[in-house]
């Protein structure tokens, strides 16, 4: 069992020395980690892992395909988000993320997307990942920072409106030293992979590199919406850019997975909590599922499996 928890409380400041550095002891993770893959691995239990938290539904942009920000529903409370950190880490959650609508826009009274990510690491997580538009900056107290961008400035602009260069501008400027990027594959946006990692290599983007996910038609398939048989051409041509040296974090076996569609849905190692409640993987309804283009699950499913390329690619986030 975990040690007791403390009473929540407001986090001190963090000193710009603190930040990346205030972590749970090597030891402690080390431990954590060799019982959680016994059972993970070889036991196959999908015990849980990962916890998202959606603090708010607020957003600044509306972007295309996009149901889930600015329904009016209110932003999590402090005394929430606290009560909800520590009920997941008492089951066994170690690795957070934040995301909303748009994380760097909530509030709770006094208290900022940092003072979550200060209270997530008093209460224990390992690590905590922000999930951000970019509009606003990069908080610089996460662990590792994704950040969307769907192309090049036009093929951007489809999905998500005319901020190329204020998203490009943010992530250059920033000092955050570990920043990756989501890139969603849809019918508009399937076209600029290429020229997408190119320039990102050419002009030393200071990322890790680019996770690809797939329109995941969440409300019902839309116009944006690839099929299996739409999607298996573009996932061939993503494992030629990863044969060519191309930033892809999306790994061999993860792409192989979701091109089969071979991989356990609800995978129960993740789970995400909002206003509303919480759910297992997603806060999609099942019938979503067949048609999931979320492609951090099957990096998760074929780590299970031992896939070595999924294996490895974890790795870049611990």
């Amino acid at each position: 069992m975990p040690d007791t928890l403390k009473p929540p409380h407001k986090p001190k400041e963090e000193t710009r020395e603190d930040i990346h550095t205030s972590r749970k002891p090597l030891w402690g993770r080390l431990r954590f980690y060799t019982a959680f893959v016994w059972r993970f691995v070889v036991l196959q239990r999908p015990e849980p892992l990962i916890y998202g938290v959606a603090l708010t539904d607020r957003c600044n942009l509306a972007c295309r395909g996009c149901h889930v920000s600015n329904t009016g529903r209110p932003d999590m409370s402090w005394d929430h988000l606290v009560t909800a950190l520590q009920d997941a880490w008492s089951r066994g959650f170690r690795e957070l993320y934040f995301s909303g609508g748009e994380p760097m826009l909530w509030r709770a009274e006094d208290h900022t997307l940092k003072d979550a990510i200060a209270e997530a690491r008093r209460i224990g997580f390992f690590h905590v990942h922000v999930y951000t538009n970019g509009l606003l900056g990069l908080e610089p107290s996460a662990d590792f920072v994704w950040v969307s961008m769907d192309g090049l400035t036009g093929t951007f602009d489809m999905r998500r409106g005319n901020h190329f260069h204020q998203v490009e501008h943010a992530v250059r400027t920033g000092s955050h030293p570990r920043v990756a990027v989501i890139y969603v594959i849809d019918r508009n946006t399937a076209a600029g992979v290429e020229l997408f990692l190119k320039w990102v290599d050419e002009t030393r983007f200071p990322i890790i590199g680019v996770m690809f996910y797939f329109h995941t038609p969440y409300y019902g398939r839309d116009e944006l919406f690839l099929t299996a048989e739409e999607r298996a051409p573009i996932i061939d041509r993503l494992l030629e850019c990863i044969r060519a040296g191309q930033p892809v974090l999306n790994s061999r076996a993860g792409l192989s997975a979701l091109k089969s569609g071979n991989w356990p849905r609800r995978f129960r190692v993740a789970s995400v909590r909002d206003v509303d409640g919480e759910s297992v993987c997603c806060r999609a309804s099942d019938e979503v599922c067949a048609d999931c283009g979320y492609a951090a699950c099957t990096e998760l499913t074929e780590s299970q499996r031992l896939r070595p390329s999924a294996l490895l690619g974890m790795t870049r986030y611990w």
